[in-house]
């Protein structure tokens, strides 16, 4: 039985990702680009011509560094008034505490291991996701904190899914990349070509 939004907390708490999200972020960007742009470097600098690598190389990284620090302040703010999400690339969404109707709670299985990860969605009334906390982000004792921050029916599912069941049974719930694997795929690889693509171009052109 869901209970009324009257009885929520009268404080708010600030939840953040796991920090060694962002940290790994900026350990995968130096352990793919340091080589790359050394490569390039020591091919160029022999001819005079390593400036526009280096013009490449700084505009990557203030890139990088934007879309790293937005992942850095990402986080959710609960309050009694509602949630205030900030996504990794998205802006601030804010949910009135009276739309919030229950949180599921669905085990993910892992396809190359025998492990399983927990998915939260906080509800509306219409059963659409508010909010979708992934387990493997958080901290443990946070999402606990989370689920119970306010007063409403939290539905711990016991089978594990795999993701094609997730995506048959709470399709509606997940975000769009999640639904369509095939064309997520298929958009990654266009963003991956479009950015090496030039750059083996212009390694080309620098040998010659």
């Amino acid at each position: 039985m869901s209970r009324r939004p009257a009885e929520l907390r009268d404080w708010s708490q600030r939840y953040r990702p796991q920090g060694n999200l962002w940290r790994n972020a900026w350990r995968i960007w130096i352990a793919f680009s340091t080589p790359v742009f050394a490569a390039l470097y020591l091919l160029t600098i022999p001819q005079n011509r390593w400036v526009p690598f280096l013009l490449a190389h700084v505009i990557l990284m203030v890139a990088f560094a934007a879309v790293a620090g937005r992942l850095h302040k990402a986080g959710v703010l609960l309050a009694k008034d509602g949630i205030r999400e900030r996504e990794y690339l998205g802006p601030l969404v804010f949910t009135p505490a009276s739309d919030i109707a229950s949180v599921i709670v669905v085990k993910l299985r892992d396809p190359y291991s025998d492990r399983f990860s927990r998915q939260y969605f906080v509800v509306d009334h219409a059963g659409r996701t508010v909010l979708r906390l992934r387990g493997q982000l958080w901290h443990p004792a946070d999402l606990a904190q989370i689920v119970g921050f306010y007063e409403v029916p939290v539905h711990y599912l016991d089978e594990e899914l795999s993701w094609r069941q997730l995506r048959r049974q709470y399709g509606r719930n997940l975000d769009r990349w999640e639904r369509h694997p095939v064309l997520t795929a298929g958009f990654l690889i266009v963003v991956f070509l479009a950015i090496v693509t030039p750059i083996l171009l212009a390694t080309m052109a620098g040998i010659e």
